[in-house]
């Protein structure tokens, strides 16, 4: 049996995908923690970021020896950055045997065998503007609790700072059915009791193909499905989030009290140039909408920084939506070029040191937020789906509240995994929150 090495960079979506391949490439491969002893090594590329990308080319010359040593080993790279450079890794890295873009992953046999056939690289990165990715259905990973479901591929927003709709594609959505059967698989088979469901922007599934519905009706759908507990789902832009998306979080009780609505600035200028096609005024208003409709919801967002010709006082409103809103976490970036991003071409860069202070401050703003909510559950019962147990103390379990927020917990037994629990809380760290159980929640 052979044995494949897969390294992941990036989102939750190139988790998915490393997934997928790794169903794709049984029962001839298994999955080895150890590059060294690996015939394929595969390396999921990020490029959203300037720093995933740096991280590629420093993989990639990581393995550079053991090619050497080891002529037959075949290096592959995949993702957005395979997208993005195509020819030009085997040319800088021309040991690399594949290179595999965002759609055309799921040709991986095929590539590897062409590759043993013609004794040069294969290099695949065309974008099909009517590309559909298939249904992949195998068992990659042993019994789980959680699991990923791809709902939907591409973008069409175009973000001024965005590489995504260049790399991954213009946006296309999954049928429905596909969706389902791939839940019910995940579920049945592989003992799944929570699924994210993901995209670019889950907000608008199925706008092009008017027969699948939309995304506040596919919820409903997936929440029908027997035996699972929780749905997540991310990224929602704000521009498409519908009053009857709103409702569903609110009443269905499967649906977690979460969302992740990237705002990224808080000056409407900025978020002009950013195209981002919302105002803050219609994102404090979507945010009123939603807590008055779920009350215990949590709120996570994007935040970018150093945008070009961001000023000061645009900086001043972004720190000033951090505490209108008050969400839960923040995941907040320098802004760096992209290749291809329209942004790229703007004049008025935000100087390397000025990008770093603003950062800093923005951490600073947000955890006191983050340390002050997490405070406010202390003391209060939650609902805890169990992970398993705790990286840190395997005397202890771990799981997630319905609002996404970490839970570590002592209870009377350790073989609660895919339990819906009751937990007290008794004290809340930087990250996550600590307690003890109290009983099974029915």
């Amino acid at each position: 049996m052979k044995k494949v090495y897969i390294r992941t960079f990036g989102c939750q979506m190139n988790e998915k995908d490393s997934e997928v391949v790794l169903s794709l490439l049984q029962p001839d491969f298994v999955l080895t923690e150890e590059p060294e002893s690996a015939d394929l090594i595969l390396i999921n590329t990020c490029s959203v970021r300037e720093k995933p990308q740096h991280k590629l080319y420093s993989e990639i010359g990581r393995f550079k020896e053991l090619k050497k040593k080891r002529p037959d080993l075949l290096i592959g790279v995949m993702g957005c950055v395979a997208q993005q450079e195509g020819e030009r890794i085997v040319e800088k890295y021309p040991y690399v045997d594949l290179v595999l873009g965002t759609q055309a992953f799921y040709q991986i046999k095929s590539a590897i065998e062409r590759r043993l056939r013609e004794g040069k690289p294969v290099v695949l990165t065309e974008l099909k503007p009517d590309f559909k990715p298939p249904l992949v259905l195998g068992s990659s990973k042993p019994k789980r609790v959680k699991a990923f479901v791809n709902i939907m591929q591409g973008c069409d927003n175009f973000c001024t700072y965005c590489i995504v709709p260049y790399v991954r594609g213009r946006e296309v959505s999954r049928p429905p059915e596909d969706i389902l059967r791939e839940v019910e698989y995940l579920v049945k088979e592989e003992g799944v009791k929570e699924v994210t469901l993901l995209g670019q922007n889950v907000n608008s599934y199925g706008l092009k193909e008017k027969s699948y519905g939309d995304f506040a009706s596919l919820l409903e759908k997936v929440s029908q499905i027997d035996g699972l507990l929780r749905i997540r789902f991310t990224t929602s832009h704000p521009k498409d989030l519908t009053e009857r998306l709103m409702r569903i979080i609110a009443e269905n009780p499967k649906v977690c009290k979460h969302i992740h609505l990237p705002l990224q600035a808080g000056s409407n200028r900025i978020l002009k140039l950013m195209n981002r096609k919302y105002t803050r005024e219609e994102y404090i208003a979507k945010v009123e909408r939603l807590r008055e409709l779920c009350p215990e919801i949590a709120i996570t967002s994007d935040i970018i920084v150093g945008f070009p010709g961001e000023t000061e006082d645009d900086f001043l409103q972004t720190i000033d939506m951090l505490e209108k809103v008050r969400f839960h976490e923040i995941f907040s970036f320098k802004y760096s070029d992209r290749p291809f991003a329209v942004a790229k071409n703007f004049k008025d860069k935000v100087p390397e040191e000025i990008k770093e202070e603003r950062l800093k401050r923005v951490h600073e703003a947000q955890a006191k937020i983050t340390a002050e909510i997490y405070q406010s559950y202390v003391g209060k019962e939650v609902e805890v789906l169990v992970e398993g147990r705790s990286e840190r103390d395997e005397n202890q379990l771990t799981g997630r509240t319905t609002t996404n927020v970490i839970v570590n917990f002592t209870a009377p037994r350790l073989d609660l995994e895919g339990k819906l629990v009751m937990v007290l809380i008794e004290s809340a760290g930087k990250h996550s929150l600590k307690g003890r159980y109290v009983r099974a929640s029915f």
